[in-house]
């Protein structure tokens, strides 16, 4: 009786680990369903193009006058890269423009120029030579005033 009772302990652990490494392996009746999914889109690869510097002129009453000077970087896709590349005259001119026209107001007050008011100027003009979506970002990568 005692060699029974061994006997169905010994079988009634071995099928527990059985279950158990099913279960912890996703084997058998415990396998994991898999469905097919489409594969996530790809990434786009971001691409950069460094733009000339920019010199601007700040003239404010009653102040010394002040040169900004940015050295800007537009982040685009690869397929906005000829597009952007085709533009970037445009693009300097209209940066240019709004930027000799909203920094006297800008610096009027302040000692240094605050990029995060800037930036989403920056890239309104962009996106209204190019059109939305086609530049990311303008990435301001030196700044400095004389």
């Amino acid at each position: 009786m005692k060699k029974l009772l061994i006997l169905v302990a010994v079988l009634i652990l071995l099928g527990g680990g059985a279950i158990g490494a099913m279960v912890v392996f996703g084997i058998g009746p415990f396998a994991k369903n898999v469905k097919s999914e489409a594969a996530p889109p790809p990434v786009k690869k971001a691409t950069y193009i460094d733009m000339e510097a920019l010199s601007i002129p700040v003239f404010i009453p009653d102040q010394k006058p002040r040169q900004v000077y940015m050295t800007l970087r537009l982040e685009t896709t690869d397929e906005g890269f000829r597009k952007v590349k085709a533009m970037e005259p445009k693009i300097r001119d209209i940066l240019l423009t709004d930027l000799h026209n909203v920094l006297p107001n800008h610096l009027k007050d302040r000692r240094t120029t605050d990029l995060t008011q800037l930036k989403p100027r920056m890239m309104a003009g962009v996106a209204k030579v190019l059109g939305p979506g086609v530049v990311t970002d303008v990435l301001v990568i030196e700044i400095f005033e004389r």
